[in-house]
């Protein structure tokens, strides 16, 4: 009976063995599917704080970016305007000086004095670029003119020059100082 006893035994332990590996692994199994779910849960969560995240930055990168156009705008409204007042001013000022130098010039047969002509052809010149043009378009053009006709614009640089100089000089220059 010891022999039939010590089998039943073993049989009895091989059962509960393998009832024991099955309910382990039933537990690892549950374990696993409740780890992949609470791992799912946790990702969608993640995903979700990420998205919620982003929208929140892609918010704030808008109103600044929105801001800053506004800012632009408003900068380059205050620009326009000064550069509006500037090319009245310039062109004022270019159409006076044409004159004087026309006036200098005085029908002179010299030298000088076609130089004189041709620096106040070329102020009138700028002059009504100024008034109808963008201040890129008088950029490309001045540059442009100053390419194709270097002694022009050398001579009317020293012509003005004289012309600022007498004119610096001039005793009619302090008539409001003094009287």
């Amino acid at each position: 009976m010891n022999a039939e006893n010590l089998k039943d035994s073993a049989s009895n332990a091989h059962k509960a063995v393998d009832d024991a590996v099955k309910q382990v692994a039933e537990k690892v199994t549950q374990a696993s599917k409740s780890a992949r779910e609470n791992a799912s849960e946790v990702f969608d969560d993640a995903k979700d704080l990420g998205q919620s995240a982003a929208r929140k930055v892609k918010d704030k990168a808008a109103e600044a970016a929105a801001a800053a156009e506004d800012r632009l705008d408003d900068l380059s409204e205050a620009a326009q305007s000064r550069f509006s007042s500037a090319r009245a001013k310039l062109s004022d000022g270019g159409d006076r000086l044409a004159s004087a130098l026309r006036d200098a010039a005085d029908g002179t047969r010299t030298a000088s004095g076609r130089v004189v002509e041709a620096v106040a052809g070329t102020v009138t010149d700028v002059t009504e670029q100024l008034r109808s043009g963008s201040i890129n378009d008088l950029v490309a053009s001045s540059k442009a003119y100053a390419r194709r006709n270097p002694g022009t614009v050398v001579a009317g640089a020293a012509v003005l020059g004289f012309v600022v100089a007498r004119f610096m000089q001039s005793p009619n220059r302090n008539r409001g100082g003094r009287s």
